[in-house]
């Protein structure tokens, strides 16, 4: 069963007593993203992931601003990307 958007979420948290991350989560690209680097799965569904990140794995979390590029900077993005893929 899917899932609405509107309901779909990402859970991070840190224990400090264990030293893990733990992750629980309802968003689809997550879940790919995360099923590789759980070492410990405490429910996997096609719905859910959620589990403690694997010890091998350095992780952490962060938050940035997205960066807003002007019409002349995308354009210039634009043709670096097409040269680039020409080679």
């Amino acid at each position: 069963m899917k899932l609405p958007r509107s309901e779909q979420e990402t859970i991070v948290i840190f224990d400090v007593e264990v030293g893990k991350w733990h992750i629980d989560t309802t968003y689809p690209t997550h879940i790919r993203k995360y099923a590789e680097l759980l070492g410990e799965i405490e429910e996997k569904t096609e719905d859910r992931l959620a589990g403690w990140i694997d010890e091998q794995y350095s992780s952490s979390f962060s938050v940035k601003k997205r960066r807003k590029l002007t019409d002349e900077q995308r354009k210039e993005y634009g043709e670096r990307l097409k040269r680039s893929r020409a080679l």
